[in-house]
């Protein structure tokens, strides 16, 4: 009745969106905001969720358990098909929702919540997961929450995990207040306990969760994350083969932590923020599309509210952010296509951002994620600008105007002769003095030639601190002093060329002066002037160029089709406890990838060898070496290294089925992975990786290996 599985539109429900659309063009009497496709389905459905809600209140007040029951199925049938009706779903099933709470459903839900009949809270647990819009997100925030924290305690019922995630995905969107409610009272640290479940459905919801927290819970929110190492804890769904949506919103998730400046590094620490963009470029956004379509929670879209958080990716530095953002707009693109609502971007300020991106990043995947997305719209898709200004020739500064949309002002700057070095070099003063533009306040009211208004005016100098932000200086900046900019604050790069041009460079950057950076380099912002004045202070970070960076704690070898999900799971409870870990996301292609990856091992002071099913088959004959995991298993048995064998659904093989020369692998303790007693089993894995377990050699055959596994 209540299935876990992704909902799809049943045929009775298309059917009858057929039979109506003949009709559709026909006014008639409807609620004040409402067409008259959704009213017509209203009024087929409301009569049977009133009727279903008082069968509710009756049942409940003479506690007949069945009765209950059947009410609550037959109100989330009504509210399941609601939502995955074509086009109108969205507006049908919101109406249900509220009309559930309206007549007192929603507070029956809640009172269920708490009845000694397990049956009865999963099924009404479910039912209040599908029903949280709005308006009824607001009254379970003011009257229900309690009743959710409740729940949420009770961690380790499997059952209930499905719908309490669920419900925590919707309730962290809801406001910051509420997020903050809800992690001082456990609800971050239930999401964190159920990533490590094997549950796709609670995998999912928990995906959502975390990235509604990061996007929707302010910065107090993101901080708390850190702190109780979300962002390691998002490693597996992120790594995840189980489900696209999961990966997608836990990278997401990350994405959204990363760009807080504040914690950006802490986040980069995890080694989440990695997985983010070869995962990006390896989906389709219509794919993608398609697979949201088929999920009734799914296939309407984002609201606009919703789509505006995305601009501050968009926007950011971090080429994460840029590439899942464009990738969403591309996803909700296709989606508002077919609902004829593609307008809604250039409402929300996508379509700029959408702009600056094809012009001026040099990442191929989020370039070509944006120009989809822009096509998809139906917006023009600008040229590609080459990024090194300071070379630019005139006719490069006339293709800059006209894609920023100055064209009018052409023969202006060809009369000047402005080319890429003196772009870079225009001040205010410049803009008064050789383009008639009055200065300071008198240009807000006045119209001048050049620019008709002051907003054309700061819409050229934004356009062009964007330019600056985004160009290459390589050419004239011999010390990276761009770079430098960036590390401070990625705004500041748009200062480089000022920098470089009045001398300035990493190594005198110390000695300079407050009047000396406004002067000289035209740094106006007197608060910029302080921080970069404050960072160049610092002493310099020493060069570890030729030096050997030290190895990790742990190399954790794995079968990448059977044993990613416990290797990754490896990886964060070892992280959480203080180890440095070294997996491989990709495993890497040969050359000096391999070279790397080899290394690896070599440095790390231990080695996990993940033993999922039919982890050594492919090891099996191969006598040429070319498996990856052969390779990993013979350079840690030569490097001597504390080899761990961790098992999950493995059986041992005959030795002589193996290469001679990782057939000793056999001979060392092992420990059996139990996913229900994750916490025991890493204790065990920690006394071997602290020494307090020994090799045994001389243990030949599968038969002593067996007999010495750890369970």
């Amino acid at each position: 009745m209540f299935s876990s599985d992704r909902l799809t539109v049943p045929e009775y429900v298309s059917r009858l969106q057929r039979g109506r659309s003949g009709s559709a063009c026909d006014p008639r009497a409807v609620s004040p905001g409402i067409n008259a496709d959704v009213q017509a389905v209203l009024d087929t459905k409301l009569p049977a969720l009133r009727c279903a809600i008082r069968r509710l209140k009756s049942s409940k007040e003479t506690s007949d358990s069945d009765e209950t029951r059947r009410a609550i199925a037959e109100i989330f049938q009504l509210v399941e098909e609601a939502w995955v009706l074509p086009t109108v779903g969205r507006q049908v099933a919101e109406e249900i929702c509220n009309r559930i709470r309206l007549d007192g459903g929603l507070e029956l839900l809640l009172q269920l919540q708490q009845s000694p009949a397990v049956e009865i809270t999963y099924e009404s647990a479910k039912l209040l997961e599908q029903i949280l819009v709005s308006e009824n997100r607001d009254y379970v925030a003011r009257l229900g929450l309690g009743v959710i924290l409740n729940l949420t305690r009770q961690q380790e019922d499997a059952q209930l995990a499905r719908s309490v995630s669920g419900i925590l995905e919707h309730m962290f969107k809801h406001t910051e207040e509420t997020s903050v409610h809800l992690i001082t009272n456990g609800a971050l640290d239930a999401l964190l306990f159920w990533c490590r479940s094997t549950d796709p459905t609670v995998l999912r919801h928990c995906a959502v969760a975390l990235a509604n927290c990061a996007m929707y819970g302010g910065h107090r929110c993101q901080r708390w994350m850190i702190e109780k190492q979300a962002a390691e804890w998002l490693f597996p769904l992120a790594f995840s083969k189980e489900d696209e949506l999961i990966r997608f919103h836990a990278c997401l998730a990350v994405t959204v932590l990363a760009a807080n400046r504040e914690i950006e590094k802490e986040v980069v620490k995890s080694g989440t923020l990695e997985l983010v963009e070869p995962f990006i470029a390896s989906l389709d956004p219509d794919d993608f599309a398609r697979s949201l379509l088929d999920s009734a929670d799914c296939m309407q879209g984002k609201t606009a509210a919703d789509l505006q958080h995305l601009l501050p990716l968009l926007d950011g530095a971090r080429l994460e952010g840029k590439c899942i953002a464009a990738f969403y707009l591309c996803v909700e693109t296709s989606i508002k296509s077919r609902q004829r609502n593609t307008k809604i971007f250039q409402e929300i300020g996508a379509v700029q951002s959408l702009k600056r991106i094809v012009m001026y990043s040099s990442n191929g995947t989020a370039c070509a994620l944006a120009k989809r997305a822009l096509s998809m719209m139906g917006e023009e898709v600008p040229r590609r600008i080459l990024s090194c200004v300071p070379n630019w020739k005139t006719c490069e500064v006339q293709t800059w105007l006209q894609q920023v949309g100055f064209s009018a002002y052409c023969n202006r700057f060809q009369e000047l002769q402005v080319d890429g070095d003196l772009l870079l070099n225009i001040t205010d003063e410049d803009l008064s003095t050789d383009l008639n533009m009055n200065a300071g306040l008198t240009r807000k009211r006045q119209v001048v030639k050049t620019f008709p208004s002051y907003g054309s005016v700061q819409k050229f100098l934004r356009d062009l601190r964007v330019l600056k932000t985004y160009a290459n200086y390589s050419t004239c900046d011999p010390t990276n002093m761009a770079d430098w900019l960036a590390e401070v604050d990625p705004r500041f790069r748009q200062y480089t060329y000022g920098l470089v041009q009045s001398g300035v460079d990493r190594n005198n950057v110390q000695h300079l002066t407050d009047q000396q950076l406004e002067r000289d380099c035209h740094i106006g912002n007197g608060v910029h002037r302080a921080r970069i004045l404050g960072s160049s202070r610092r002493p310099l970070r020493p060069c570890h160029t030729d030096a050997q960076p030290a190895g990790p704690d742990v190399f954790i070898s794995y079968r990448r089709t059977t044993g990613s999900q416990l290797a990754s799971l490896l990886k964060v409870h070892l992280q959480v406890r203080g180890f440095s870990v070294f997996i491989d996301v990709e495993k890497l292609e040969a050359g000096k990838f391999e070279d790397k990856l080899i290394q690896s091992v070599q440095r790390a002071r231990n080695f996990i060898l993940v033993l999922s099913a039919n982890a050594l088959d492919k090891c099996m004959g191969d006598t040429a070496m070319k498996d990856w995991v052969h390779k990993e298993i013979v350079t840690a048995l030569a490097g001597k290294k504390n080899i761990v064998p961790v098992t999950d659904n493995f059986t041992w093989p005959d030795p002589m089925s193996l290469p001679e020369d990782m057939r000793s692998i056999l001979n060392f303790n092992g420990i059996k992975w139990s996913h229900e007693y994750q916490e025991a089993t890493i204790e065990k894995i920690l006394r071997f990786l602290k020494g307090n377990q020994d090799l045994i050699d001389g243990l030949g055959g599968s038969k002593g290996q067996k007999t010495n596994e750890q369970s």
